[in-house]
Order: C-alpha cells, then sequence, then structure tokens
C-alpha cells in the first residue's frame, strides 16, 4: 500500500514538473534557449513597411543650471551637405553675473583692457614629432563666415510660468529670436576655428603684461583651443560699470530681467561656411579691467596719507544656464524631392534621414495575417533584431554621416522597453540595443536594433503594434525626456544618412526584422 501511494506521488510530482516546465517553455523572458528540447529557426518574412517625413521642430533648450534636464551640446554655424542642403544654427543664451565682483562697487577711474566671448571647443591631443597638438572634435566644413552677437532682449526664464514654475520651460528650433535683436556688440567677418591653445598670461598691477628677463610675456596658464570672439567694450561700460552698486547689479534675477543675454547669429552670403558642435557648460564673457582703489593706511579719518593704486581685475559672465537653439534647416533637392513624394501607404524606396529639424522616418511592423499568426504560434522568441540598410551610392557624396540611430515608439513618443533593459546599460553603450553604423563582409553598412521585448510583447502578450520612429542621434546616454516630455534625440545632430526603404529594387537590402524562435517539440 506504501508503495502505492510513494508511486502515486512520484507519478504527481511527475506530471506537475512536466506542466511547469510546459510553462517555462512559453514564458516571456526566460533563458533557456540551449535546452535540447528546442530547435533554433529565423522567421524574416515579416512586412516592414518605412516612410520618412519633415521634421518641422526639435526641443533646442539647454539649461546647465539643472542636472539632467539640459542638451550637452550647442551648434552654430552653417552646414551645407549636396544631399541635404543647408542648415543654419544660431544661439541665444542669458548670462550669470559675477557674484564676487557684482556683490561690491567698482572702484573709480576704470578701464576696460578687452572684452571676449569664451566658448572651449571639443577636442583631443595627439603626439607628432614629439609635439603635442590639439585637433578639433564636431568641426564640419572648412569655409569662412561670419558671426554677429547682439544684446537679445528677451527674457529666457527658466521655468514655465503656465505650470505655476514647477516644470522647466521648453524652447523649440522654429522660435524666432531675430525681433528681439538689441544692440551689435560683436561682428567677426571671417570668422574660422584654430586649434591652437588658449593662453593666458600675468598681469602686473596696472595691467601690463609681466615680462621675464628676455623681454617675453609670461604664461598664467595654456588651455584647449577656444573659439574667441572679441566684444564692444563701450558696450560693456555702458552696460555694467556705469551702473556700479546699482542692484540691478547685485540681485541676480533682477540682472537677468536687465541683461537678457546675447543672440549669436551665423551668416553667410552663398550658404558655405563651417558648423560648430560646442559645449556651453564652460562658455563665459571675460572683461578685463583696471580700477583704482585708495588705501587710507589704516587712518579712515584721515586723508593726508591716502594713496591710490591702480588693480587689474577680471569680470567673469557665465553663459548657457538657459540656452536655445535656433535653426533654418533648408532641406533643398534630392532630400526635398524624396520627402515630398514619400508614401504613407505603401513605403518608400529610399528614407532620407536628417538630424537638427530635418527628417524622420516611420515604421510599421507586420501586416494583420502575419500578426494574427505569430499569435497563434507557440514559438518562443529568443532574440528580435531590426536592421536598415545605407544606400552608399546616395551617400557618397554626403558632408558627414551619422554613426548612430535612434529608433523609438513613435505613438506614444516614448522609448522601447529594449532600451531599459538589463543587457542594455548605459555603462555598455546600449550594447544589444544598439543603432550604430556596423559594416557586414560583404561591404554593406547598416543600423541594427536588438527589440527581442518589443517584439515578445506583441506577440505574446498581445500588446499594440504601434509605428516605430527613427531618427538620428549622437548619444543614447543623455536624458531623453523633461517633464515627460520625450524630446528630440536629434536635437544637436546635423548629419544625415539615406537607407533603403522597403520598395527598393534592391531587395536584398530591404528593411528587415529577423525573429530567432525556438519550437517545442
Amino acid at each position: 500500500m506504501l508503495n502505492k501511494r510513494n508511486g502515486f506521488i512520484i507519478l504527481l510530482i511527475a506530471v506537475m514538473l512536466n506542466i511547469s516546465c510546459k510553462k517555462d517553455f512559453t514564458t516571456i523572458g526566460n533563458n533557456m534557449i540551449d535546452k535540447p528540447l528546442f530547435k533554433g529557426k529565423l522567421y524574416q518574412d515579416g512586412l516592414v513597411r518605412i516612410y520618412d517625413q519633415r521634421v518641422d521642430k526639435v526641443m533646442s533648450t539647454a539649461s546647465t543650471g539643472i542636472a539632467g534636464s539640459n542638451l550637452p551640446i550647442a551648434s552654430l554655424g552653417i552646414y551645407k551637405d549636396n544631399k541635404f542642403g543647408t542648415l543654419t544654427a544660431d544661439i541665444v543664451s542669458d548670462i550669470m553675473p559675477d557674484p564676487i565682483k557684482f556683490s561690491q562697487e567698482f572702484g573709480d577711474n576704470v578701464k576696460i583692457l578687452g572684452a571676449r566671448l569664451l566658448v572651449p571647443y571639443f577636442s583631443h591631443t595627439k603626439v607628432e614629432n614629439d609635439e603635442t597638438i590639439y585637433e578639433l572634435d564636431s568641426i564640419f566644413g572648412s569655409h569662412k563666415f561670419e558671426i554677429k552677437i547682439f544684446e537679445q532682449t528677451f527674457l529666457l526664464p527658466s521655468f514655465d510660468p503656465n505650470t505655476d514654475l514647477e516644470n522647466r520651460r521648453h524652447y523649440y528650433s522654429d522660435f524666432d529670436f531675430n525681433s528681439f535683436k538689441g544692440t551689435m556688440i560683436a561682428d567677426t567677418i571671417d570668422f574660422n576655428v584654430s586649434n591652437e591653445s588658449y593662453i593666458t598670461y600675468q598681469r602686473e598691477s596696472d595691467g601690463t603684461f609681466k615680462l621675464d628677463d628676455d623681454g617675453e610675456k609670461i604664461i598664467k596658464d595654456s588651455l584647449g583651443p577656444h573659439m574667441i570672439i572679441e566684444l564692444d567694450t563701450t558696450f560693456f561700460r555702458h552696460k555694467i560699470f556705469d551702473h556700479s552698486g546699482e542692484d540691478i547689479l547685485t540681485n541676480t534675477e533682477r540682472f537677468k530681467d536687465y541683461f537678457r543675454g546675447i543672440y549669436m547669429e551665423a551668416i553667410s552670403d552663398n550658404g558655405e561656411g563651417l558648423f560648430m558642435q560646442l559645449g556651453f557648460n564652460n562658455a563665459k564673457i571675460l572683461v578685463q579691467y583696471t580700477e583704482e582703489q585708495t588705501d587710507d593706511n589704516g587712518t579712515p579719518n584721515d586723508t593726508s596719507d591716502d594713496t591710490i593704486e591702480t588693480v587689474y581685475k577680471e569680470l567673469n559672465m557665465k553663459l548657457g544656464n538657459t540656452l536655445v537653439n535656433h535653426y533654418n534647416n533648408n532641406l533643398t533637392g534630392y532630400a526635398q524631392t524624396t520627402l515630398n513624394n514619400s508614401d504613407l501607404i505603401n513605403g518608400d524606396e529610399e528614407i532620407v534621414l536628417k538630424g537638427d529639424a530635418g527628417s524622420e522616418a516611420v515604421i510599421q511592423l507586420f501586416d494583420e495575417q502575419q500578426l494574427r499568426d505569430l499569435r497563434l504560434s507557440d514559438w518562443m522568441i529568443n532574440r528580435a533584431e531590426l536592421y536598415f540598410y545605407v544606400d552608399k551610392t546616395a551617400t557618397a557624396d554626403m558632408l558627414a554621416q551619422t554613426n548612430r540611430l535612434f529608433l523609438y515608439d513613435y505613438d506614444n513618443s516614448n522609448f522601447l522597453i529594449d532600451l531599459n533593459a538589463p543587457e542594455n546599460m548605459p555603462d555598455n553603450d546600449y550594447k544589444e540595443f544598439n543603432g550604430k553604423l556596423e559594416t557586414d563582409n560583404d561591404g554593406n553598412s547598416y543600423y541594427k536594433f536588438g527589440i527581442t521585448r518589443h517584439i515578445r510583447n506583441i506577440v505574446k502578450r498581445d500588446s499594440t503594434n504601434v509605428k516605430l520612429g527613427l531618427r538620428v542621434t549622437s548619444d543614447v546616454h543623455i536624458p531623453l525626456k523633461i517633464d515627460d516630455i520625450f524630446r528630440d534625440p536629434d536635437a544637436y545632430n546635423p548629419k544625415g544618412v539615406i537607407l533603403y526603404g522597403n520598395q527598393t529594387a534592391n531587395t536584398s537590402l530591404k528593411p528587415i526584422l529577423k525573429i530567432y524562435y525556438s519550437d517545442p517539440e
């Protein structure tokens, strides 16, 4: 009797284990793909319909004062591309007062020695002939162009008054600041970049340079290359020094309302120029001056022994606490024709992607019958990869091709679940989600995305088969949401790429979804 009971218990346990195993086979996200009961198979017949469309504007606010809410890069200049046309980028930035200098009155007989805008370039060093030299990064083109700088009269509040100042105020690239130009404070007609170090020199108390025994200026500091633009000293005398001691200088909020910032405008008569991506975290306006100070020699009530001394000083005003990029993306020729003829129903032959308020692609996976069949299957989806191939002939004469694309939930303006999966972490550069430009053994260039969890949710959990969006990006590490608003990943990348669409005659390079799956035996 006992043996029969034991046998029944053993049989019951075996049945329960079998049911449990079968349940595991169809559980989303299990790691049992190497078990002998599965056979690896590939499904690649799913429809990938893709078309492109214009992007009218992108969120272009940078706010370096609050962690997690800033765009790390601002763009200035002219980007001319044979395939895409001409992009012009201007910058508007507020100004923060020097907290030390503005808390006190300036001395007598102020003499301004110079005023300049300083913005570091992105750069790296290399050694040539035992000499360390700088190479500039994120500079496109080589033509000189004109930069004008104006005082701008539009107030740039950091917080949105429509939300009771609870959320950041968001600015977009189509915001036109032209009507808010004030006094022009700089006009550099033939601006060009330089990879020379930015060197500062020691000064005597009267503002003259300190010299060594050979009569050479003594170096104070040697920094990386900077964009340096000389500014009108008369403007700063009237704007700052003539108001010594007034509360418009000593109160930060009143100062920001009084001196609302600068507008940097890129100008070219022939559409030629160069395009700079700049980090404004360390941008500033530097005013160098001397003032006379009275030394009472410890006898404040006796002026007979007073002496006057000249003192050299510097005024540093930080830029970029709130900064906005304005883009004029004039897509012409090939890109404009392609976008004007986009087929939203059947998909396109070629896909034009351009950053900085240029264009994007919209993707629909599967047709109704395919999705119905997949949902009725008993497959365990091990991996899903979406490929987009580059039209290398069309991109041959482009100024610069983007190294990464970004795939997202277009319908809901949100991330795909795969972006935040455990295997996709910032410290491994989102390796599985990917999106980087790669080349296969046949020399074909492509972008690949790992979207396993997204496909599992559609097929096995009956999630909505949302449209996907595809955009240019430089970096997926930056926060792409502010105040629950999905921020454009291409908001500071002028590059582009041309992809084969699903209607291309080159069928081997159509966009393709590959689903690797296993069948329970």
